[in-house]
């Protein structure tokens, strides 16, 4: 008899991933877990070993070779079609475009005329994926990647997640948010002093 495994990657369910339907809370634990190294890149054995979970995890123990080739037709289609400058590993923006994370959430609160209270509250909502109001580790890293990614010429990369994330900690003096915070962060001239540090630091 066929056992079941675990139906989840990374904390995240088999079915979200392999539908590539993510947040971008549940695809900085995919980028985190599978970056064993720390390198700011999914170097190939990282990557396969994210491609083997998704597949072939949570199946059944006896795996078929079928699924073997099926597993390893995606690594081959996924590393030609989205490792753009093609040195053989993903980098954060690659491995976004793969697994097809949401439209950036923060867009739709900042491009409003004014950030209100209730604005505010949303993102921690949205953001705080367990709920004990206030925004830290991978929760926190998702808020800062999508900060980035709202600003066209910064690249979506590890390193400016982390110089981003300095630079927050710098403002608000925690390493982590609460909804007061957030607010100070989400001002238009703090993300403007954000997006001048970020754009000195890529050049």
């Amino acid at each position: 008899m066929a056992k079941s495994g675990s139906r989840d990657v990374a904390g995240v369910e088999l079915k979200k991933l392999r539908n590539k339907k993510l947040t971008s809370t549940e695809f900085m634990q995919v980028w985190f877990h599978y970056d064993k190294d720390k390198s700011g890149f999914l170097e190939y054995v990282e990557f396969s070993q994210f491609m083997k979970d998704l597949f072939l995890k949570g199946d059944c123990v006896d795996i078929t070779p079928e699924q073997v080739e099926k597993y390893t037709a995606e690594v081959i289609h996924l590393m030609d079609t989205y490792d753009e400058n093609r040195d053989g590993r993903f980098e954060m923006n690659e491995l976004a475009k793969a697994l097809k994370i949401e439209e950036n959430y923060l867009n739709k609160i900042i491009n409003k005329k004014s950030i209100k209270d209730k604005h505010v509250q949303s993102v921690l909502k949205h953001y705080d994926s367990n709920c004990d109001q206030k925004l830290q580790g991978i929760e926190l890293k998702a808020f800062v990647g999508d900060l980035v990614r709202s600003t066209p010429d910064i690249p979506f990369n590890f390193t400016m997640i982390e110089q981003a994330c300095n630079y927050i900690e710098e403002m608000s003096g925690e390493n982590m948010l609460n909804i007061d915070a957030i607010k100070l962060i989400l001002s238009l001239d703090n993300r403007q002093q954000l997006h001048r540090k970020l754009s000195e630091q890529a050049k």
